[in-house]
């Protein structure tokens, strides 16, 4: 066949693909709208931790004579955990509370000495008036008169004299009381009690250690109080501002979900890791501490909510949105409001009615 036969063949083909690309290709059709509730969930690591964990020891200088716990022992609180033999302290609690007997009995001197004072006085105050009536009188001379009162101003003068030594006597005791006091308190920080109900995790008290400083003495035992824990999660920027102290809390923790409210939340980010820290206190769980999981949350929540594209979501001037769809006189603006961007699509919510197409 001649080659000059194909050539129009060839142009009629080439104005039909012509005419085929510059042909747009039909718009999208409308979106119906569909309401229901939606809600922003965030799921993070969750980590439970002991709701106390001291250190137990003590600041005196002795040797370890009992050590009554170890680890994994459970303690309720006010019992023993270790007793510490320290004789200076002995001696001196006993010698301070010695102290403080003979500074009572001073006081009772004291006080004793003072009514014996006042009744000299008294007697010379009688003496001194009744001489100062016959004084006067004449039936006495002056010089008795006098002489009775010279002995009534140094009996007031002894008894200013006794009622200054009272004084010093009380001063005494309750100085001579303080310090016992402070023996009996150093005394007790030979015995090492648990603070609360909880379990020894550590140990590093043998039976027979010297303790010569506080420095060294200062960590004996390493004390959890595991009931009720706190279960701490570290929430990230984006959706700190919504997290609240007591959100409900969905924690996944050592193949078990638990139902709780967030207990306390630090309301500051951390410079490093940018996220807020938020505790749960989870009572009779039976975990153990350091125990990992997940928490799940919910930040926002609507009853009735609508998801569209992105391109569906016009924009006033003003930075009002709106939609627009279809109506029996062609298109419709109704005003939304954007709560939030998952992806491509828009949760929306507005006037608008399940069942309405939206242009896209």
């Amino acid at each position: 066949m001649n080659t000059k036969s194909f050539l129009p063949l060839l142009a009629l083909f080439a104005t039909s693909a012509t005419l085929h690309a510059q042909t747009p290709p039909p718009p999208p059709p409308p979106i119906p709208v569909v309401l229901a509730p939606w809600e922003k969930t965030v799921t993070l690591p969750a980590e439970a931790a002991p709701y106390f964990r001291i250190t137990l020891g003590t600041p005196v200088t002795g040797w370890v004579d009992t050590v009554k716990a170890d680890i994994g022992s459970e303690l309720k609180k006010g019992d023993v955990l270790a007793e510490v033999r320290a004789p200076e302290l002995v001696a001196a609690h006993v010698a301070r509370a010695e102290e403080a007997r003979a500074a009572e009995q001073g006081v009772t001197g004291a006080m004793a000495l003072l009514e014996s004072t006042k009744a000299v006085a008294t007697a010379a105050e009688s003496e001194f008036t009744r001489l100062r009536q016959l004084s006067s009188a004449g039936t006495v001379t002056t010089k008795v008169g006098d002489e009775s009162e010279a002995r009534f101003a140094a009996a007031k003068a002894k008894v200013a004299e006794a009622e200054a030594g009272v004084a010093s006597a009380k001063a005494e005791a309750l100085a001579a009381a303080a310090r016992a006091t402070e023996a009996e308190v150093m005394l007790e920080y030979t015995r090492i009690v648990a603070p609360y109900d909880g379990r020894v995790v550590a140990r590093q008290a043998e039976q027979g250690d010297f303790l010569a400083t506080a420095t060294e003495g200062a960590a004996l035992f390493t004390f959890e109080q595991t009931d009720p824990l706190r279960v701490r999660l570290h929430v990230p920027e984006h959706a700190a501002a919504l997290t609240k102290a007591g959100q409900a809390v969905t924690l996944k923790l050592g193949g078990r979900e638990f139902k709780a409210e967030l207990a306390r939340v630090s309301g500051s980010l951390d410079p490093v890791t940018r996220t807020v820290t938020a505790e749960v206190d989870l009572s009779g769980s039976g975990l153990l501490p350091g125990t990992f999981g997940t928490a799940t949350m919910t930040l926002a929540k609507l009853e009735s909510a609508v998801l569209l594209p992105l391109s569906a979501v016009k924009t006033e001037a003003d930075g009002s949105r709106y939609v627009l769809v279809t109506a029996e006189t062609g298109e419709k603006k109704v005003p939304v409001t954007l709560h939030t961007v998952e992806g491509l699509k828009a949760v929306l919510t507005g006037d608008l009615v399940a069942g309405q197409m939206v242009l896209p």
